[in-house]
């Protein structure tokens, strides 16, 4: 049955909303405005036609969009995209009593600049392998073609990733295959299930000789074994932050564009100029305690043993570094308490997408005059800011810097100062 329907607005996790009489319909790759033939199942809705589209509306880049499940706002002008990114931030504030909130005009990565990818992999049997992402609320696998939003070097990867798990994968036989542009080259995780032979591994090794990959590793699926087992390493991934070099381990967190990187490390280390001692939580690599590292006395902690490891080791190799002190903790269980945070005179926090309830409430009870929180969600931003606020401190500008082009998600930066 189709129900002819006007969008309202774009909600928060980038779906088109038509308030009906029972309730609110979500309506994938819909622009405010659209008058529209839906069909409907259950709350979620369907273009079958578009009788008169929307002034924001505009046409994709991408021969997959619409069926690819990667990208969500490709259909609508750069200007409504740019002003929708924004209003997630001053929505989210506002579900938590801020109002008049200072936010800036968000940042919004080129093209061709995500380094980071999760690709999804299926045998079809006859050396034939489908790569790509999943439809969106589908475990249908689009076999990607292009992707305007990657890096060139992860794009033109795909390809022969393809051809090399064809020949490897039998008839619906699954794979999951991470890639990260590192500065001197891919860095690629193949996940299986099981161990793998020695002909697969002998393979591994020639395909990764033949794509002048940095590194290749195998993960175990069935959790045989709970670690990254390199199978060719040509050269060790490295990235530079701040002209520092660190070394990767498999697997590790990067911010997903450089741009937005530079951006989020200029913002932190302007606004910890005057601090003498800094706390980094949730360090990671080190993306903003190196870059801060040199001139200012740096503790950086993180509940994930390998990053901190080969941060810490990469450092010892730094001859310009003041002090530089790492903690492996886990910190949603053991966050850093008041007593702690006293001996800082500014602390960095970038946690994931669930926020630091607990870690933010211990800043709280602290002395701690100055913080930088970075956040990839505006809701647990805003929770976590309510709970500093309330504490004394103020909030200053909110700077949006999307690095996750055409997606719902945005990562946030500001500083907060006690007064």
């Amino acid at each position: 049955m189709l129900k002819r329907v006007t969008i309202d607005h774009i909600g928060a996790k980038g779906d088109g909303i038509v308030k009906a009489e029972d309730g609110v319909i979500y309506v994938p790759f819909a622009a405010p405005g659209d008058d529209v033939d839906l069909k409907i199942q259950g709350r979620q809705g369907r273009i079958k036609h578009i009788h008169t589209p929307s002034p924001d509306r505009t046409e994709p880049i991408c021969g997959h969009f619409g069926r690819c499940g990667g990208c969500s706002l490709q259909h609508v002008t750069s200007d409504y995209y740019t002003v929708w990114k924004k209003k997630q931030i001053t929505t989210a504030l506002s579900h938590r009593g801020f109002e008049d909130v200072d936010v800036a005009e968000p940042y919004i990565s080129p093209l061709g600049s995500r380094r980071r990818a999760r690709f999804n992999v299926v045998g079809r049997g006859k050396n034939v392998a489908v790569v790509g992402f999943s439809e969106r609320l589908s475990h249908n696998l689009i076999d990607v073609q292009e992707c305007p939003v990657l890096a060139p070097e992860i794009a033109d990867f795909i390809e022969p990733l393809r051809k090399f798990l064809g020949r490897q994968l039998d008839q619906r036989e699954k794979m999951t295959v991470q890639v990260n542009l590192a500065d001197n080259g891919l860095d690629v995780i193949l996940e299986g299930r099981g161990d793998p032979d020695l002909n697969l591994r002998m393979d591994i090794a020639e395909f990764a000789q033949s794509q002048d990959l940095a590194r290749i590793c195998w993960f175990d699926m069935k959790l045989k074994k709970t670690f990254h087992e390199i199978l060719a390493e040509r050269r060790q991934p490295f990235v530079t932050f701040s002209g520092r070099t660190v070394y990767l381990p498999p697997g590790a967190f990067l911010q997903a564009t450089r741009e937005a990187q530079d951006i989020l490390t200029a913002k932190a280390i302007a606004a910890l100029s005057e601090a003498d001692k800094v706390v980094d939580i949730f360090c990671g690599c080190g993306t903003f305690a190196v870059s801060l590292a040199g001139k200012k006395s740096i503790h950086a902690v993180d509940g994930n043993q390998d990053m901190v490891e080969a941060l810490t080791k990469s450092c010892n190799q730094m001859t310009d570094l003041r002090q530089f002190t790492t903690e492996v903790r886990d910190l949603f269980l053991r966050p850093l308490l008041p007593h702690e945070l006293n001996e800082f005179d500014a602390a960095i926090i970038d946690p994931p997408r669930a926020g630091a309830r607990e870690q933010v409430e211990e800043i709280a009870h602290s002395s701690l005059k100055k913080l930088v929180m970075i956040s990839c969600n505006p809701a647990t931003f805003a929770r976590d800011a309510r709970i500093l606020v309330d504490a004394g401190f103020v909030m200053g500008i909110v700077h949006p810097v999307d690095q996750f082009l055409y997606s719902p998600h945005l990562e946030i930066i500001s500083v907060f100062d006690r007064k």
